[in-house]
């Protein structure tokens, strides 16, 4: 089917094309196909000339169609009044492409002579180099691991490949990304990955992160805070700081006068003995009788 012009193609070219002074970022090369392709679209559907690199469109006949019965008259076909309105907007549109390309790219589709013919040849020619940008991309998602990141850092690695894939035409669905972050988590976040798994109802990318940073907030307070030292008391046989001191010392190094606690009886404290060694826990200060793990059968001696 051939382009049909609108009502508008008979106004100077100049008077609705401001297009000629706008110029992308970046000229188009191997490495920026995506955004180039963004903003020359942005640039023409804004001017409303993006008809022009549409599939479907042909170039206008610069003669019409004869009438039924004429086909093989031999008067000259009349000319179309609408073809140098839409050649002027065509060229117009085309000479934009090539002022944003490279040397590289332009000598590649430069024997274009229309718009569309150029577009698709663009298409053409970055077709397969998406296609394999897509493939290892979604192979880098798959293989992604927090490993020692923060989850700032991983989630910002991953949310960098997800925006990749929508350069590429291949935009990732939030659901899909959530399971490639879960997929590379350590043991630590299991909570949060059998949380989430839990749901009925999906879970966004933003609230995932949420409660990431949160669970990972907790994980180092607990890691250099009160659990932490529970676990050190514990591995010294849950003795509390109101037990008695190892050894007996002060913290200048010399003997206390303190004593030790009360023995088993409750009785009163027993001073500390210089050069007394208990044969039960070999501590200085007392000696076996009054030492209060004699008669505990758990506690293992050194």
């Amino acid at each position: 089917m051939a382009f049909q012009s609108s009502s508008s193609s008979s106004a100077p070219p100049a008077a609705f094309f401001p297009i000629t002074f706008l110029l992308t970022n970046e000229k188009l090369s191997r490495a920026n196909f995506p955004s180039w392709r963004a903003q020359v679209l942005s640039a023409l559907r804004g001017s409303q000339l993006a008809m022009f690199i549409h599939p479907g469109a042909e170039a206008l006949s610069p003669f019409l169609p004869r009438e039924k019965g004429q086909e093989d008259s031999k008067e000259p076909p009349k000319p179309n009044p609408e073809f140098e309105a839409w050649m002027a907007k065509d060229q117009m549109v085309l000479n934009y492409l090539f002022s944003n390309m490279s040397k590289e790219i332009l000598g590649q589709v430069n024997s274009e002579d229309t718009v569309a013919g150029a577009w698709a040849a663009i298409e053409k020619l970055f077709a397969s180099q998406s296609r394999a940008r897509v493939i290892s991309t979604r192979m880098a998602l798959a293989t992604a691991n927090k490993g020692t990141s923060s989850i700032a850092e991983y989630y910002g690695k991953m949310k960098g490949l997800a925006d990749e894939m929508a350069s590429t035409g291949r935009k990732l669905e939030d659901e899909e990304l959530v399971s490639f972050i879960l997929t590379g988590l350590d043991v630590d976040y299991d909570p949060v990955v059998t949380a989430v798994i839990a749901r009925v109802e999906p879970i966004s990318v933003a609230e995932l992160y949420a409660q990431l940073i949160s669970h990972e907030q907790r994980l180092e307070m607990r890691g250099g805070g009160g659990n932490q030292s529970s676990a050190n008391l514990a591995s010294r046989g849950g003795r509390s700081g109101g037990g008695y001191r190892g050894g007996g010392r002060s913290g200048g190094g010399g003997r206390s006068s303190t004593s030790y606690g009360k023995g088993r009886g409750g009785g009163n404290r027993v001073p500390f003995q210089p050069g007394v060694f208990c044969q039960v826990c070999t501590k200085e200060g007392h000696t076996a009788f009054n030492c209060f793990k004699r008669f505990n059968a758990s506690y293992p001696p050194p």
